[in-house]
């Protein structure tokens, strides 16, 4: 055998070789990213509560869209405190959603009880109910979850709404600082944070900020927090991670479906969305601070799911500005519209008494109130939305009105 000969021989075999090789890595790599992807799949799963009752809630009618309960919650010596929660509800026809916030310390009665005997609007708690007679009845989330878990929750607040929960969400604050540190802290306004200390700013309260904007300022939070372990540490860290976390989050959904739900999510991450403050009143009890629904405002508030829009006119909060210089033209329109139901909040004078038409701005996304108020008095309707205005809409009062 010639040298030539040896030669292609050796050289056949070392590219038998090299293909070998490559195919066992290629096999490699293919268990390992099937080993990774069986790995996430189940951490993910692992979210998912696969009880009877979970499973059961999706099976209620539909008739009036499709509604999530999101709510968060913290635990101290195994009492479970319930801070927030939002009600939505996803029309069938539509891709938007309506939001409904419930403060945690809002008082409710046991569902199986009558809601004739719930205190109506005319007949409030009385602020002095101080006696064990007077709160006998009562109770809060909080109260409800302890006794029963997210399942007596769940079928309770569903009770008060008058409406059936098809999915929900729990978020337990406490995980917080897990998922911070499994990233190596969190960036916030130039300092790294780590769990403990980022927590404890997300759960203050800051200068002036009521249960809703809290509520808010919470979310939009949350909403960073999910997009933080993808940023700090890729997608093969996010295993472990979502292990870690997986005990403080718990939903009926499935991960394709959270995946989707998350996705259609953004506006209530937004600080600035619009959210329909649950109606009613906080009261002073013993020294602490509950809230007491309207009973009326909230039965029209859930006929309205499932609509483009879901605020009743008595829950449409306007101010009326005099742009005319007529004496008492404000005053006479904000009647007008108190007798056709709405809630008129302001009268005072515009900028400047030279508008010549009437305009009415709704500073809410949807304008089909403002369209309304403008076919009513003759005027000119516009959208300039403001979410922190102090009403949903504007209404100047131009030369051209006339009663």
């Amino acid at each position: 055998m010639n040298h030539d000969s040896l030669t292609r021989k050796k050289g056949k075999r070392m590219r038998l070789h090299k293909k070998r090789l490559v195919f066992l890595l290629s096999l490699f790599l293919l268990i390992a990213v099937l080993l990774w992807g069986t790995r996430l799949l189940g951490s993910f799963q692992a979210l998912q509560n696969k009880a009877e009752w979970a499973r059961s809630l999706r099976d209620a009618p539909q008739t009036g869209g499709i509604n999530y309960l999101l709510y968060g919650l913290r635990q101290d010596n195994g009492e479970a405190s319930i801070e927030e929660i939002f009600f939505l509800n996803f029309p069938v026809s539509e891709d938007s959603f309506h939001t409904i916030f419930i403060p945690g310390d809002i008082l409710l009665h046991r569902g199986e009880e009558k809601r004739t005997e719930e205190p109506s609007p005319e007949e409030p708690l009385s602020e002095d109910a101080d006696t064990e007679s007077a709160l006998r009845s009562f109770y809060t989330p909080s109260h409800f979850y302890n006794e029963g878990g997210a399942e007596m929750l769940i079928k309770q607040l569903s009770f008060f709404l008058g409406s059936p929960v098809h999915h929900y969400l729990e978020i337990n604050y406490d995980g917080i600082p897990a998922l911070v540190d499994s990233c190596g802290g969190i960036k916030y306004k130039g300092f790294s944070l780590k769990g403990q200390d980022y927590l404890d700013y997300f759960l203050q309260s800051e200068n002036g900020e009521d249960p809703l904007a809290r509520a808010l300022r919470r979310a939009n939070h949350v909403g960073e927090l999910v997009k933080l372990p993808r940023e700090k540490k890729g997608p093969f860290h996010l295993s472990r991670i979502i292990k870690e976390v997986s005990p403080y989050f718990k939903t009926d959904l499935s991960w394709k479906e959270l995946k989707a739900f998350y996705e259609r999510l953004g506006p209530l991450f937004d600080p600035q969305c619009m959210v329909v403050q649950l109606p009613g009143v906080w009261r002073d009890i013993n020294g602490d601070t509950f809230f007491e629904p309207n009973l009326e405002q909230l039965v029209l508030v859930m006929q309205n799911l499932g609509q483009d829009f879901i605020l009743p006119r008595e829950l449409i909060t306007i101010e009326v500005l005099n742009g005319s210089g007529v004496t008492g033209i404000a005053s006479a329109v904000g009647e007008l519209l108190k007798e056709e139901g709405f809630q008129v909040v302001r009268i005072d004078n515009a900028d400047s008494f030279d508008y010549q038409s009437s305009q009415v701005i709704s500073h809410l996304e949807n304008i089909e109130p403002a369209r309304e108020i403008a076919l009513l008095i003759d005027a000119e309707f516009f959208k300039e939305p403001m979410p922190d205005h102090p009403a949903m809409i504007t209404v100047i009062v131009g030369k051209n009105f006339s009663l």
